[in-house]
């Protein structure tokens, strides 16, 4: 499992991406990840700001944005252990022309699957 999360600053394009753009780069980051998309949900927020998920059969895909500081953060959850999530946000990222200003791995417990259940 891969949990990482990013703080992305001075997003220069954040007022003009629509959550349908945010939302057409989060499905790029899935394909490049190599997982499959399964729901989608958009928040927007008054007077700015949205928060886009991604729900795929392997976990999330989650972005939130706060236009009036060109601020945005992106969760990136997936069981699956060979992608590579600093790679594949690359869309979201040229999208809202930011800096990650910090990234983390959060880990996660992997518990067995009980046999018989």
């Amino acid at each position: 499992m891969i949990h990482a999360v990013y703080d992305v600053t001075h997003c220069a394009r954040i007022s003009q991406a629509s959550p349908e753009q945010i939302m057409t780069a989060m499905r790029e980051t899935c394909r490049l990840l190599g997982n499959t998309p399964r729901s989608e949900l958009v928040e927007t927020f008054q007077p700015h700001g949205v928060t886009c998920v991604l729900v795929l059969a392997e976990s999330h895909i989650v972005v939130t944005t706060w236009p009036e500081y060109e601020l945005a953060h992106i969760d990136v959850f997936t069981c699956r252990a060979d992608s590579d999530p600093d790679g594949a946000v690359q869309p979201i990222l040229d999208l809202l022309d930011g800096t990650v200003a910090s990234t983390g791995r959060i880990p996660r417990l992997l518990l067995p699957i009980p046999t018989g259940a």
